[in-house]
């Protein structure tokens, strides 16, 4: 019985497979239908049918990799074109959905909300990063559609926070009690752009928004 030492094994698996690693192309195939051309028995000919289903399967494998190259030159352009989109909104003041806000040091902050009908009572309640409801503010009735607070930074004891990433919950209801539907929105000015990820990620006062999440772009103010 022989046995093979464990090196042995080790470089025999790390071996490449010339027919696994290798990659079909348009020569290989016309090279591999010349071959059996040359090859077949004259006394029983390749079938036309199945010679014409073999050119038509070549004619396919170069529309197939011709559409391939195409999508990929497509997609590093989609690639280049989004990085430039999401450079050049440096300084400009962006809107997304969201429920973060930033608080810089000495700074208050705006947050951003949504109302999907006229509201009889607003209260916005502001959230640490462990969770806590550090202080819950009372709006009062808002019409329906875009609306903006602005947040001095305090907790509900009046003292200031420290600066850093908060949360925010939105509650809306109508004259009658009823619930209404309200989304938070982020804004603020972009102060970077990261493009190290799958895609561009823009820096709002310390809160990072994806390109894709952009809603609507306005020169700062």
């Amino acid at each position: 019985m022989a046995v093979s030492s464990i090196n042995g094994g080790a470089a025999a698996s790390a071996a490449p497979n010339p027919i696994k690693d290798k990659v079909a192309s348009q020569d290989d195939f016309l090279k591999l239908l010349i071959a059996q051309l040359q090859n077949q028995d004259p006394l029983q000919p390749m079938d036309n049918q199945e010679f014409a289903a073999q050119l038509a399967t070549f004619n396919s494998l170069g529309q197939l990799i011709e559409i391939n190259e195409k999508l990929g030159a497509m997609s590093n352009g989609q690639g280049s074109s989004n990085q430039y989109n999401a450079a050049s909104l440096i300084g400009k003041e962006i809107s997304a959905e969201g429920n973060q806000v930033g608080l810089s040091s000495g700074s208050p902050a705006t947050i951003g909300y949504r109302l999907g009908a006229n509201a009889g009572k607003v209260s916005l309640g502001i959230i640490s990063a462990n969770g806590e409801l550090i202080r819950r503010i009372d709006v009062g009735a808002r019409s329906a559609g875009d609306q903006t607070l602005v947040w001095d930074g305090k907790d509900s004891s009046g003292k200031s926070v420290r600066p850093g990433i908060y949360g925010f919950q939105i509650n809306a209801v109508d004259v009658n009690g009823k619930p209404i539907t309200a989304a938070g929105k982020l804004q603020g000015v972009v102060n970077g752009v990261r493009l190290d990820g799958p895609e561009p990620v823009l820096e709002v006062n310390g809160v990072d928004v994806p390109l894709s999440g952009v809603t609507a772009v306005r020169a700062s103010r």
